[in-house]
């Protein structure tokens, strides 16, 4: 396990603590020696993530769809999108690419909260794995039960005959930063 593929907001929530936790999640991954691969982005909890990767010395490779320019608020605050200064920066032709740029790239995801966004990726990213095109594993960070209406639906999925027990269970849930860097190891 060398390269994590980190899936967050752009925006930076309603509460500070989702910038923090991402900033903590960046220099974590960096201390441990695994090299960041997320969205490329220099705003919001993406841009925190980014800051704890570098503070702490680490490999960060930023993945970000060509032209794009950010959400309306974003453009029209004039603020930077792209993030400078990273260790490798691919830019990709749109969105797509840049899901299956950043899958290629990683050994592993984790999901952090977010949005519409977030979650094109992690499906992207578990519906590859469920047609066996990788096995990597996937972690969702469910601080303060964000994701427990997500873990509800993944239990109904399986209940239903939908999806497999197996593919259930390559889903895997933490509360803790700690956790999930355990996990990783």
């Amino acid at each position: 396990m060398k390269n994590i593929a980190v899936y967050l907001g752009s925006a930076p929530g309603c509460n500070e603590i989702y910038k923090g936790l991402a900033y903590e999640l960046g220099f974590r991954l960096a201390k441990a020696g695994l090299t960041l691969v997320y969205g490329g982005a220099a705003v919001g909890t993406m841009g925190a993530l980014a800051d704890g990767a570098q503070d702490a010395g680490g490999r960060v490779i930023g993945v970000f769809p060509r032209g794009f320019r950010g959400t309306k608020e974003v453009r029209e605050s004039g603020i930077p999108v792209v993030r400078e200064g990273l260790s490798e920066f691919i830019e990709t032709a749109d969105f797509a690419e840049r899901k299956q740029v950043m899958e290629d790239r990683s050994d592993a995801c984790i999901v952090m909260p977010g949005s519409f966004g977030t979650m094109d990726e992690l499906f992207t990213y578990a519906c590859n794995r469920a047609i066996d095109k990788h096995s990597k594993p996937i972690l969702i960070f469910n601080f303060e039960g964000y994701y427990d209406p997500l873990k509800q639906l993944l239990a109904n999925m399986q209940q239903a005959g939908f999806m497999k027990p197996v593919m259930a269970g390559a889903i895997r849930f933490f509360d803790t930063i700690e956790e999930i860097i355990a996990a990783l190891h």
